[in-house]
């Protein structure tokens, strides 16, 4: 009876030492499967914070595009009214020298002789 039970202890033994090895194995696993789901949960965080800075960046680039844009439209506008008020202001000058110059021709022109 005293050698049956001490086989049954030491197979009992046997079974308590498989059992802490797999629990090992286990614990072993488990830290490992928390230090993925860590670097997981870094990696999408990140991932996040990227994107959202990216889309930040991309719409500031695109308005400070589109304000240049309008800044260099109004001063083009402001350079043309300043050439057209130039190029009226020649056009008076030659109507002016033009009837000027009828005048004189007008002045000199011998009257017709009957």
């Amino acid at each position: 009876m005293e050698t049956t039970f001490a086989n049954f202890v030491k197979l009992m033994d046997e079974r308590q030492k498989v059992s802490d090895a797999r629990f090992d194995r286990i614990e072993t696993m488990l830290a490992e499967m928390r230090a993925t789901i860590a670097s997981l949960r870094t990696t999408i965080i990140v991932t996040g914070i990227s994107s959202v800075l990216a889309a930040t960046f991309g719409i500031a680039a695109l308005n400070a595009s589109m304000q240049f844009n309008m800044l260099e439209a109004l001063k083009g506008g402001k350079e043309m009214a300043a050439t057209q008020a130039e190029v009226n202001r020649l056009v008076t000058e030659t109507a002016v020298l033009l009837k000027q110059i009828q005048d004189e021709k007008k002045a000199s022109k011998p009257p017709p002789s009957d």
